[in-house]
Order: structure tokens, then C-alpha cells, then sequence
């Protein structure tokens, strides 16, 4: 039996060529080394035979080198459920060493597949793989180390990834690999926050020293590219003996090719009623940016005019910013202006909307950029996260308002694409002023105290009964300004509910401390625009902290208008390196500017920064 299963798999091409042989050495553009089992397209053919040949080990006695194998063929003939299912029958004690190692790079790509980076850490972990390691070859230690660094991004551990990729630069001979790992490094430190790249800017490793240190020079000038580039020669200077020194990061080299900045800057804003708040606020954000640049270099300053909505049409206003001579133009704030943006057949220069509309129906033009302030990416965010944690059934809580039911259509969807449930869905009214009683139906404490009565009822009136919330949530996410969400978690909490992880979005925290009242929100993890947790940004914002949330995001966002109109065409020619702004870390996809934001977390009153 086992010789003609043996003769069937080299007869459709089995792919285990053992250690040494098959390793990739090679990185690819984006800094890691390829995986070398999964295909991404499913093989038809290819499967309907591995089908068979798995039939066939499941007959063997011991199913160990046999199985492995059929794993490794479902892998290479794109079906990663069935190699996952596969590989879990492996009985990996019968596996020779050689064979082990394989087993594990196998369960690693796969766990990553999954979306399941803590699963790959474990099978990295096994002490029988840990003994092994020692002994790989070179070509297993680049894969190694550039599948560490890819688990430790995942897992949020920014520093140990940007180890791992740096010794996977120092193992590496060809310059090609080199700058791909060296590109991959400063996409990682772009990510950064401040403090961090400060903190280890001093680490006792020269090398993630010198990184670090260059990252935290350019991040003070992001608004500035001569600036940011004569710090790198004068720190290139003197690091002469430093990796990045000798083979830069290619975004430098791009840096000096990109146009050059926009001279006149024409702003569209509705400068009168219901909008001359917010338009006025958002102006106040983009000249302290302005401002900020003008101080670091007076002939870079671009002239900026102001266009008034409020009288005229976002079309005419348009129109007269291009006759005026405008060679950027950034507004109009208002959902009707976006949407009117979108369908102006020709949009002269390259103009930045201050609102989002995700449809895929738009015929994009090709100079019109989306930055609003849409949750979608936070809700995004939440969804991936819990995902992470394992997270699967899930409770969602939002304000009955259109935020709070785009926020609800995206998550469910979002989480649906995972084949994640949504148990419920609840929105709460301004009206609402006990929640207890509110999120009773929700977590079924209804049915459980009906259920309490009928037993004393039949049973004795005497028998103390409990109510009990429903078991079938495994984590909930509350939407709503810190004042809902202070009655929102405690009503959980009485509810029998205090156990369950409670996630929501930035809108939860204004920047402030308030220790005595954010007590309520103990334990919640929230989606933190940079700006609203210390060391995150080079400087601090100036926005009044008395002003309500919503006028601090927007404020904020004039501010990252300005860093994303500096820095468009780097964000166009440079997609994978982001920015890292005051609302999030800012990246261009499909002309949309996208945001991902940082983490943290309510505790004893106060606000820490966390890592998810």
C-alpha cells in the first residue's frame, strides 16, 4: 500500500524536494521571502486527485509523512481548508526531522492564510522546531525570519518585526533582496508613533538604532521634502557603516523625482450658516500645518485661497479657483459636493474632496482624491481585530442615527466576508435614558427573568432565581460619544455582561482626561486617532480642548488636508508608504485616503495606549 501511494503522488508532480532544496532565496517586492506551499488558484484537476490520495493515507496506519504530504499537495492545488483539515490529521511524532520542519513551514503559512497570526507564533514555538532552528540552513532562516516578521506585524509588535527583517537583511547577499527587505523596514517605521521611534532611536542595537533615529528625523518634516532629505545626508553622513546608509530605502531616491508642490491652494468651504463652524474649524487645523511649514521654510508656503460655498455652487467656485490660477484645489465639505465633484466631467487640477462616498457605481476621476471622515476604515479595524482574538459571534451597539446605521451596514458586511455572526443589532434613540432596561431584549436577561418567574411560580414561590444573559456573544462593539457610552457599559456590566470584551471607535475619547467620569468606560478598547494620544505626533495639536469631539476630529483634519496635499504625489507614486497624520496613518487606494488608527483602552479612569 504504501509504495503505490508513494508512486501516485510522484506520478502527479509531489512537490517535497527536502531541506535545501525547495527554499525560495529570493525576496520579493514586497521584503518577504514567498511562501513556498499555497497556491493562490484552485486546480480542479489537481484536487480531485489529491482527494484520492488522501482516501488512501487515511487507510495507512500511521498517518505521518504519508499525510503530510496530501497536506502539502491540497496547499499547492489551492484548496487551504482541505490542507488545513489534512495537516491537523498529521501525527507529527512519526515525522523525521527533516520532514518536521516542513510540517511546521506548513502550518505556519497556513495559520497566516487564516488570518491567525497567533497560531503561527505557537507552531513557531514549538519546542521541537525551537531545538531544530539552530541547525537550518541559510535559505530556512531567511524564510524563517521573514515569516516572523510578518506574525510579529500582525500580532502588533512593531519592534520585534523590525528585528527580524533586519537580520533578514544581514543574512541576505543579493542588493536586489537587500532594498526589498531595506523598503519593507521603512514601511514598517512609517507606521510608527513618534515615541517609539524616539525610544528605540537610543536601543542598544546600533542597527534598529540608526533606523529609528533616520524615521524620527524624517517624521519631523513630512511637510518638507528638501528638509527631510538633507537630514538623511547629513544622517547618512554619519552613519556611514549603517545598512540604510549604504543601500537607502528607495523611497528616497523617488522623493527627489516626485513634481514639485503646489504653488496656489484654493480651499471650497461653505463660510455661512450651519456649516461656518465646521468649515471654521477645519481652517483653523490646515493653517497650523501651514504655519508649521512656514516656520521651517518661509519660499515653501503656498498661497491659499479661500472660496465660499455658501453663495454659489460647489461647480462656480471650482471654476474660479482654476481661473485664479489654482493648481490644487481641496473641499467641498458637504455630501452633495462630494457627490456633485464626482460627476464634473473634467476637474482641471488635482483636487482633494473633504467627504467619502463608497460606492463602487462612481466612475472615478482620475484627479478627484476622497479624504472624509468616514468610520468605515475604524469599523473595518474592529471587525479585523476581533477577528484576531478569535472572536466570532458578535453584538453590535450604535446611535439611531446615519452614522450609527452606515457604521452597523459596513460592520455586519465587513463581518459577514469573514463568515463572522452578528448575533444582534441594536440602535438606541437620543431618547433612551436607562439602558438597563433598554439592552435587556438584546442580551435576552427578558426571557431568563420570565423564565425565573414561571419556576417560582411552579415550583416555590420561595426559590431565589438569577437571571442570565444570552452565552452566544463572544464580543460586543458600542458606537456613541463619550457621554452614551458612560451609560452604556455600566448598563452591560449590571446586565451580567461585564465579561464580554467591549470594542468602539475613536468618537469614545476627546483627548481629555477625564479620570473621574471615564471610570464607566473601564476596560473598553477603542480606535484612537494619533492626535488624541500623547507622543503619537511629532508636535501637538493646538485645537481648543473644550470644543466638542467632532470639531477636535475636524480640526485635525484640516491639519492632515494639508500634510495629504504636501505629500499626494509620494502617496501616488509611493502607495505602500504612508503617512503618518493626526487622525491616522494615512494610505491612497482606489483615490480614496484611507485610515488606520492606533489603539487604546479605558483603565481605572484613564486612557493608555495599547497594542492590540
Amino acid at each position: 500500500m504504501s509504495k503505490q501511494f508513494l508512486l501516485k503522488i510522484l506520478c502527479i508532480g509531489c512537490i517535497l524536494a527536502f531541506i535545501g532544496g525547495c527554499a525560495p532565496t529570493a525576496t520579493t517586492d514586497s521584503g518577504r521571502v514567498p511562501v513556498t506551499y499555497i497556491s493562490e488558484e484552485e486546480d480542479l484537476t489537481a484536487l480531485e486527485q489529491t482527494e484520492l490520495l488522501f482516501a488512501q493515507a487515511q487507510l495507512l496506519d500511521q498517518q505521518g509523512k504519508e499525510m503530510l504530504e496530501v497536506a502539502i499537495l491540497f496547499a499547492k492545488s489551492g484548496s487551504l481548508q482541505r490542507s488545513t483539515e489534512t495537516w491537523a490529521q498529521v501525527n507529527s511524532a512519526l515525522l523525521t526531522d527533516q520532514l518536521f520542519i516542513e510540517y511546521t513551514f506548513l502550518g505556519i503559512e497556513l495559520n497566516m492564510q487564516a488570518d491567525d497570526p497567533s497560531a503561527a507564533l505557537s507552531n513557531i514555538e514549538d519546542p521541537r522546531f525551537l531545538q531544530l532552528q539552530s541547525y537550518l540552513g541559510r535559505q530556512y532562516q531567511n524564510r524563517l525570519l521573514s515569516i516572523r516578521a510578518d506574525v510579529y506585524t500582525e500580532l502588533g509588535d512593531s519592534i520585534a518585526s523590525l528585528r527580524n527583517s533586519i537580520a533578514l537583511a544581514t543574512l541576505l547577499e543579493n542588493k536586489s533582496d537587500i532594498s526589498n527587505v531595506h523598503n519593507k523596514i521603512w514601511r514598517q517605521l512609517a507606521r510608527q508613533p513618534f515615541n517609539t521611534l524616539n525610544q528605540y532611536s537610543m536601543d542598544s542595537d546600533p542597527i534598529l538604532a540608526g533606523w529609528c533615529e533616520l524615521a524620527a528625523n524624517g517624521r519631523r518634516y513630512q511637510n518638507n521634502k528638501d528638509a527631510q532629505f538633507v537630514n538623511f545626508i547629513s544622517w547618512k553622513n554619519n552613519n556611514k557603516n549603517h545598512p540604510a546608509a549604504i543601500i537607502p530605502p528607495s523611497w528616497f531616491n523617488q522623493r527627489q523625482n516626485n513634481a514639485g508642490y503646489s504653488s496656489q491652494v484654493a480651499i471650497l468651504l461653505p463660510l455661512q450658516g450651519d456649516y461656518k463652524g465646521p468649515s471654521q474649524t477645519f481652517l483653523d487645523g490646515f493653517m497650523e500645518a501651514y504655519y508649521e511649514l512656514y516656520q521651517q521654510n518661509r519660499t515653501e508656503s503656498p498661497n491659499v485661497r479661500i472660496h465660499d460655498t455658501s453663495l454659489q455652487t460647489i461647480e462656480q467656485a471650482y471654476g474660479n479657483a482654476v481661473a485664479e490660477g489654482a493648481d490644487m484645489i481641496i473641499g467641498g465639505i458637504r455630501q452633495s459636493e462630494t457627490e456633485a465633484l464626482t460627476k464634473m466631467s473634467v476637474l482641471e487640477v488635482p483636487t482633494i474632496s473633504l467627504n467619502r462616498i463608497d460606492s463602487g457605481d462612481i466612475v472615478q476621476n482620475p484627479n478627484l482624491f476622497q479624504f472624509g471622515n468616514s468610520q468605515q476604515d475604524e469599523i473595518r479595524q474592529i471587525a479585523d481585530e476581533a477577528w484576531k482574538k478569535g472572536y466570532r459571534r458578535a453584538l453590535f451597539i450604535a446611535p439611531e442615527n446615519n452614522w450609527g446605521q452606515q457604521a452597523t451596514a459596513v460592520f455586519n458586511s465587513h463581518w459577514q466576508d469573514k463568515n463572522g455572526v452578528l448575533v444582534d443589532q441594536v440602535t438606541y434613540p437620543d431618547s433612551v435614558k436607562d439602558f438597563t432596561k433598554f439592552l435587556k431584549k438584546p442580551l435576552q436577561i427578558d426571557l431568563s427573568e420570565s423564565r425565573g418567574i414561571q419556576l417560582r411560580r411552579f415550583v416555590n414561590s420561595r426559590v431565589i432565581y438569577t437571571p442570565r444573559r444570552r452565552q452566544d456573544i463572544d464580543f460586543v462593539v458600542v458606537l456613541g460619544y463619550p457621554e452614551r457610552v458612560r451609560q452604556i457599559k455600566p448598563a452591560l456590566d449590571f446586565l451580567w455582561a461585564a465579561d464580554l470584551p467591549v470594542y468602539s471607535s475613536s468618537e469614545i475619547y476627546n483627548g481629555v482626561s477625564q479620570s473621574g467620569l471615564d471610570r464607566d468606560l473601564g476596560g473598553i478598547q477603542f480606535t484612537a486617532m494619533p492626535w488624541s494620544l500623547p507622543g503619537q505626533l511629532s508636535s501637538e495639536l493646538n485645537s481648543d480642548q473644550t470644543m466638542h469631539i467632532a470639531y477636535r476630529q475636524l480640526y485635525a483634519r484640516g491639519h492632515d488636508s494639508f500634510l495629504i496635499h504636501r505629500n499626494l504625489s509620494s502617496l501616488q507614486n509611493n502607495s505602500q508608504v504612508p503617512l503618518f497624520g493626526s487622525t491616522g496613518i494615512l494610505s491612497l487606494s482606489d483615490r480614496i485616503i484611507r485610515r488606520q488608527v492606533q489603539w487604546g483602552e479605558f483603565q481605572q479612569g484613564k486612557v493608555r495606549n495599547v497594542r492590540p
